[in-house]
């Protein structure tokens, strides 16, 4: 009988722990499905807040860009880079740069460093993106040739190009940071649905808000960008522990630095 017992006992114990130990698991899983989609909004919206900061304010827009589900959306995020005094790494053209030529005499080649992208201005407002193949005193050499005749005052932009977007080709659902057009890289893991609206400086209040700006003069009017994205907890996850969440943020782009 105190064999019976104590075997009785060990088993209640032993099935304890296992409980606990489980339920430690899941809990853990679902500090992991916080820590990423709160990491994600983090940096989605610190990104928006930065975009247009640096850049032109007038002609083509370039700030932002994206895509419109019917699953996921993704966004373009364009910022200028900047030097350590955080002074924009920008010049302008002190000759003419012929169509079909990747080479622009410049007052200054301060900041410009080869692979880095780059925002070509024409003075009229439309422009074309490129990246830095080398320098050459008062020289940026281009990886792209112009596609006009760009003349004296054209601008040259340092630029942070970010795009993020889900893949969810793989087993797991994640999202995926691009930076300068660069090999896709994995931000966070389950990341299942992202969702973008933009909110414009129109018909307020309430302000018309729209899935995606359809021509350059709208996404001027837009004030802030709802940020939605949906994660749910990955591994091996038992089905009480299967937890999915989405958060929304809002973040006012253009916040120019001085």
């Amino acid at each position: 009988m105190s064999a019976a017992l104590g075997a009785i006992a060990m088993l209640a114990v032993a099935q304890f722990f296992a409980f606990q130990a489980r339920k430690q698991q899941g809990a853990g899983f679902r500090v992991e499905l916080q820590q990423a989609l709160r990491a994600s909004v983090d940096t989605i919206t610190r990104d928006l807040r930065l975009a247009g900061a640096c850049l032109p304010s007038d002609g083509d827009y370039v700030a932002l860009d994206g895509t419109n589900g019917p699953g996921p959306d993704s966004v373009t995020i364009r910022a200028g880079i900047v030097r350590a005094d955080l002074s924009c790494i920008v010049t302008a053209a002190s000759a003419l740069t012929n169509a079909g030529s990747s080479s622009l005499t410049v007052g200054s080649i301060a900041g410009f460093l080869p692979g880095m992208r780059v925002y070509v201005r024409h003075p009229g407002g439309m422009g074309q993106f490129s990246f830095v193949a080398g320098t050459a005193p008062n020289r940026v050499i281009l990886t792209d040739a112009a596609n006009i005749d760009y003349p004296v005052g054209t601008g040259l932009y340092a630029v942070d190009e970010r795009v993020y977007t889900i893949d969810a080709s793989g087993p797991v659902p994640r999202l995926m940071l691009t930076v300068d057009q660069g090999t896709p890289q994995a931000f966070a893991a389950g990341m299942t649905d992202l969702q973008l609206q933009y909110v414009l400086e129109r018909n307020c209040p309430p302000c018309d808000v729209l899935d995606l700006p359809p021509d350059d003069a709208t996404w001027r009017l837009v004030n802030q960008v709802l940020v939605t994205p949906t994660a749910e907890t990955v591994g091996a996850v038992r089905p009480e522990d299967q937890v999915t969440l989405a958060q929304t943020s809002r973040a006012k782009p253009r916040n120019l630095l001085p």
